[in-house]
């Protein structure tokens, strides 16, 4: 029986993920997920941003974790910043618009997980009150 669970461990390479690379030489790169490796209720990735990075906001129906790497960078929540670091964890809560900045001059990498077998329902997040009215 031991020898049946070991084999449904998974060690993934990097260079077995699916990576998508970004405009801005920023990239993401699923590693485990359902479709990739059969994970039932889970998707880890890993990702980095360059300098300049600042992407749309996004609202995922599902948590999303983020274990920061290297580098700083901040999340844009609403029309607030929230600044976070190598070393630290954040919590993105399902429903919670968010997008990634990083404002530095270094990259930063972090390690992302959502508690869905696959990249999760995502949809942009409509544009705050302020932009609305300086249209």
């Amino acid at each position: 029986m031991s020898s049946e669970q070991a084999g449904r461990v998974k060690v993934v390479d990097p260079a077995e993920g699916k990576r998508t690379d970004l405009p801005g030489g920023h990239w993401v790169c699923e590693l485990i997920s359902g479709p990739l490796n059969g994970a039932a209720a889970t998707t880890m990735g890993f990702s980095t941003w360059r300098p300049g990075a600042a992407t749309k906001q996004l609202v995922h129906e599902v948590d999303e974790l983020c274990y920061i790497v290297g580098g700083e960078g901040k999340l844009s929540v609403g029309d607030e910043m929230v600044p976070y670091r190598a070393g630290q964890a954040v919590l993105v809560p399902a429903g919670v618009p968010h997008g990634v900045v990083n404002d530095t001059s270094a990259p930063m990498s972090m390690v992302y997980v959502f508690s869905h077998p696959e990249y999760p329902p995502t949809r942009e997040a409509a544009p705050a009150a302020d932009d609305a009215d300086r249209r």
